[in-house]
Order: structure tokens, then sequence, then C-alpha cells
């Protein structure tokens, strides 16, 4: 690959090729193969037009019709195995279709890809605060459920090791943000849930799932049921995105599932405006 197309195809667009930055900043070129994935390119009279990483996440980069038949033909060959398509809608469909692998576990065809670039409409609030390791038992339980919530299926049905591997690898880079309450919303002692075992809970949860010298992207947002409907979503995300700013990363992004409207709300209080459209399959 050529190092040079690939770097200023990461800086037209930041946010939408967050993952693939993350890992040319790693690698400090366009020859990213590693045990998780490997980058390929589709060449056109020897020049570079699109690339794909291809692992455990496949991501198209530039996505043209010719590299996408060429990496269907590819993966076909291969065969089904667990992997989920992130990115570009068009791109990641256009993937999608060509594939024979029967039907997804699930998919999201429109996902508003947005970014922090103005004023909050709300105050920050000021109790959202970076996790911390010890606080694993009670971040671990949210994070299971906002994963089944959101993806409709558990992260450990196949063994817990790895989702609690990755959970506590995000509060041990101080990648995790929370708010946590022993009291519910009345004022009383909170509900045991999602952590039967503390009086404790989590009641606001983001982690930063990506994060280079050039955008950092929210994922995992979650609020306690008990919490929902009550204001405190919109002033917890613009809390976290300026703590990312301030220490981070300049440029915040996220994206969401077109149909959760709550959740659009929600960040254009905080800040937020699209800019592209993502689509995500998980096989």
């Amino acid at each position: 690959m050529d190092t040079q197309w690939l770097r200023d195809i990461i800086a037209a667009d930041p946010a939408g090729y967050a993952y693939i930055a993350r890992l040319f900043e790693h690698t400090g070129s366009a020859e990213i193969d590693t045990p998780a994935g490997r980058l390929w390119g589709w060449f056109i009279h020897g020049r570079p037009v699109s690339a794909y990483y291809i692992g455990g996440t496949i991501m198209p980069v530039a996505a043209t019709t010719g590299g996408n038949a060429a990496v269907a033909r590819m993966l076909n060959a291969r065969g089904r195995y667990m992997c989920s398509f992130v990115g570009p809608a068009n791109a990641v469909l256009d993937l999608h279709h060509r594939l024979t692998w029967g039907v997804p576990r699930v998919l999201r065809s429109k996902q508003p890809l947005l970014i922090a670039d103005r004023q909050p409409d709300t105050a920050a609030d000021r109790r959202v605060r970076l996790g911390r390791p010890e606080e694993i038992d009670i971040v671990f339980e949210a994070a299971v459920h906002m994963f089944t919530e959101e993806v409709g299926f558990s992260p450990i049905e196949m063994g817990k090791s790895g989702y609690l591997h990755r959970v506590r690898g995000l509060l041990s880079a101080g990648e995790t943000f929370l708010i946590t309450s022993g009291h519910s919303p009345d004022g009383g002692p909170i509900r045991r849930y999602p952590a039967p075992e503390s009086a404790e809970q989590v009641v606001f949860k983001a982690d930063i799932g990506i994060r280079s010298e050039q955008v950092a992207q929210i994922q995992g947002v979650w609020v306690h049921p008990d919490f929902r409907g009550r204001g405190l979503a919109a002033p917890a995300v613009a809390a976290v995105t300026e703590q990312v700013k301030a220490t981070m990363s300049p440029l915040v992004s996220l994206y969401v599932n077109a149909f959760n409207e709550p959740a659009l709300r929600t960040y254009r209080r905080a800040g937020y405006r699209q800019i592209g459209t993502y689509a995500t399959v998980i096989y």
C-alpha cells in the first residue's frame, strides 16, 4: 500500500476513518499487518484507489465497485466467520450484498456519524469522571447490559473472558467515563441493577472505543434504566466530550442508530451534528 495515499484519505475524513487512523498511527505506514487483521489494497494501473482492513473488524476505505467485488470474492472463498463490517454505509452494504454468507446476526443499515463541533445546548454534568480499575465489577455489568440492549445478543454468551478483558482494558487506559450513585432518582437506595451485589451502581457510562491523535470516537453510551427520561444523558455526554477534547483529541465523534431518536436528540443537545452515515453488519 501507498503510505501517503492512506495518510491523505485519513486526513480528509478523520472521523469516518477513525479505526484506520488508530492502526495507521501504530504502524507509521500503510503496511498494516498484525495478528488482528491486515490492510489490503485495490490498485488500478499500479495506483491505489481503495483499501480494506480485514480481520475481526472489516472496514472499507475509499471503497470502489471493483474493490468491493474483489474483496467479496476473497471473503466468499474464505467462508463465513465471526466478524463485523463497519464503515461508510454505501460501501459496507454493497459488500454485504455481495457475500454468500447467509443472514447476518445484526444489520444496522443507517447509523448517522456525528461530530461535536458546536456549543452544547446544556451545561456539562460535573459528576462525570473517569472510571477506576477497582470498579470493574459494576462497570462490567453495565457494559454487558449496554451491549445486549444495543446489539441484541449478549457479548458473554460464549464466555466472558474476552469481553471482561476489553472492559478492564478501557478502565485501565482511562477511557471509560462514569456517573455512579448509591441513590435512586427519588433519593432512596438505588435498585441493585445491573450489579446485584453492589449498593453503588453505574448510572451513566461512556467509553472511548477508538482513539488516535486526530480523533476520539465515543462508544458504549448507557444510562441506567431508572434514570432514563430525566435529562441526564445530554449533560453527561457534553461532559465526556468536554473532557475528551481537553485531554485526548481535538475531534470527538460517535455513530448511532437512526431509529434511536432519543439518542439523536441527546447528541444534538450535547453539541453534535451529522457528517455522514455508517452501517454495521455483524456475522
